[in-house]
This record gives C-alpha cells, sequence and structure tokens, in this order.
C-alpha cells in the first residue's frame, strides 16, 4: 500500500483498506394509498378519454397506464444523455397535471385548474390554481423528474403534489377566512 495512503488513513483515524461509510438515506414515507388510487383511476379516466375508438378498453388501468403514459427506457436514456424531451414526454407532463388537478378537487371541494407545458429541450413549468391563487407551481429543468418509467414514481410525485396544493390550501384558506378563498379583492 501507498505510503501517502497510510499517513492519511492514520490522520483520519482510519484504517487505509476501509473506505468511510456512507450516510444512510431515509427511506421515503409510502404515499397515501386512497389518494393513489384516485391518482392512478383519474389518469386512467384522462388516456379513456383519450382512446377515442376504445382499443385499450379492455387494459386494467395499470397496463392502460404502463401502455398509454409511461415513458419507455429508451426515451428516459434519449433525455437524460442529451436534456431533450421526446413527443411522448411532451404529453406525460400536461396529463399528470390534469390527474393531480382532479384528486385535489376530489379532496377540496374547489375547482381547481393545471397549466402544464414542456418545451422541446426539457424546460418548463407545471402549475395547479384555484382562482387567483397558486397552490402547487414545480419547474421543469431538462426535463426533471420527468420522463416517469415507473407508476410508483409516477404516484410518488402525484401524490406528493397533491399533498402540497392541500396544505397550502388550508394555510391559506385560515388566513383569508374574512374575505373567502376566491373572492379577495386584491
Amino acid at each position: 500500500m501507498d505510503p501517502t495512503a497510510n499517513e492519511i488513513a492514520s490522520a483520519n483515524e482510519q484504517p487505509a483498506n476501509r473506505q468511510p461509510a456512507l450516510p444512510k438515506r431515509r427511506p421515503k414515507p409510502a404515499p397515501d394509498p386512497e389518494k393513489a388510487a384516485h391518482l392512478v383511476r383519474r389518469l386512467n379516466d384522462l388516456l379513456s378519454a383519450s382512446d377515442h375508438f376504445g382499443r385499450h378498453a379492455a387494459l386494467t388501468p395499470e397496463e392502460k397506464i404502463a401502455k398509454l403514459f409511461l415513458a419507455s427506457a429508451e426515451d428516459k436514456a434519449k433525455s437524460d444523455f442529451n436534456c431533450t424531451a421526446s413527443d411522448d414526454v411532451r404529453r406525460q407532463v400536461p396529463l399528470l397535471f390534469q390527474a393531480i388537478a382532479g384528486v385535489m378537487e376530489e379532496n377540496c371541494g374547489l375547482m381547481i385548474q393545471s397549466s402544464a407545458e414542456i418545451n422541446i429541450e426539457g424546460f418548463g413549468r407545471g402549475l395547479l390554481y384555484s382562482g387567483r391563487v397558486i397552490l402547487v407551481m414545480k419547474s421543469l429543468r431538462a426535463g426533471f423528474p420527468f420522463p416517469f418509467t415507473s407508476l410508483d414514481k409516477t404516484v410518488a410525485y402525484g401524490v406528493a403534489c397533491v399533498e402540497e396544493g392541500l396544505a397550502f390550501l388550508e394555510k391559506y384558506k385560515e388566513l383569508t377566512s374574512v374575505h373567502g378563498l376566491l373572492s379577495l379583492e386584491g
């Protein structure tokens, strides 16, 4: 072994042949199963609405999402390599934000709207808003976190956005309880 490695190891009080332990990551909590089921149902409904001839009507919701929504590993590798977003990935962004808005509507009773866009270079944004109040704003840089290639990651991201928006909405409702949420006069 190199003598300088032994000196450095003795200075750090670690054996030279052992590398320092990496910090352990905390496991991410599982998304709320009820909200996850609602998100899968909403996403499935949106995909069914665009299936004009019912070609995929016999598929289960998970199979339909895998076939019509999720990006392939090739799309992900291509977008990771040169930061461009394919047409499939560019269709994925607004669909997911529409599904998230639908789940938020079910949970809060207000009309939630979505606006999402991504350009060919992978830059864009996703907004969820109600009236004049922006509840969730996500920036997309080089397409990240899109494209989604697994249903679990899609659901985890969607449920996290739903919970973030509902928490902000609840906080905002408390602060503006005198005037109401949508009738602020500026």
